[in-house]
């Protein structure tokens, strides 16, 4: 993107009857946005219509939705109640992974055929997006309490994810070692995300501080 000082952005207004939203995030064409609430729900916007009325809402959670991704025909969802949900909107189907504990968020490998789950019991879980097959629980961080996020690297060999110690953590992604940890905030990190191309993350922490490091 090329800023400058002509550069304006042009917000659109969406309605969430004044409920807190905990994510959200665009679709590959950024024509929906979905976002995932306190109330329970999966919502999805048409940016294109510049209605303030979502053009879908899903409810099946049974407690807040934390996390959500989007593929060309799905939104997945992973909620408090402990599922992780996808819901194929071309055929009005929905599927669940039950993983047992409150899942705080979610993120896709970058080949689409993985899903990553943070839980509030200290694990990360690998699932397969095809069966909900579990493939791998990453464990050594602490997230008891916080949203922490996590990711996979962009070659997808590592899993990472913050600490509420304020350490960042990696894993091999196959045998769940913890390859590297530093301390990379003074409070809770509450947020990850690895660059697509480069070797290089974003950090951000409840001590109020964004970080960008590179290897």
């Amino acid at each position: 993107m090329n800023m400058n000082k002509s550069s304006v952005f042009c917000p659109l207004f969406f309605s969430y009857s004044n409920l807190q939203v905990n994510a959200v995030k665009f679709n590959e064409y950024s024509s929906v946005v979905a976002s995932a609430g306190y109330d329970q729900s999966l919502r999805a916007w048409d940016c294109r219509s510049h209605s303030t009325e979502p053009i879908q809402i899903i409810d099946t959670f049974q407690d807040s939705v934390m996390s959500v991704c989007l593929t060309k025909t799905e939104i997945i969802g992973g909620s408090v109640d402990g599922t992780v949900r996808t819901f194929d909107i071309r055929v009005g189907r929905e599927l669940s992974d039950d993983l047992g504990q409150p899942v705080n968020c979610i993120s896709m490998s970058n080949d689409g055929n993985c899903i990553l789950a943070s839980c509030l019991d200290s694990t990360l879980r690998l699932l397969d997006r095809s069966t909900g097959e579990l493939l791998q629980e990453y464990k050594g961080h602490i997230c008891k309490s916080f949203k922490t996020d996590c990711c996979l690297t962009n070659s997808d060999a590592h899993v990472t994810g913050g600490s509420e110690d304020g350490y960042i953590y990696f894993w091999d992604l196959v045998d769940a070692s913890v390859v590297a940890k530093f301390k990379a905030h003074s409070l809770v990190v509450t947020s990850v995300s690895y660059h697509p191309k480069d070797d290089a993350m974003i950090t951000s922490s409840v001590d109020g501080i964004i970080r960008v490091w590179k290897k």
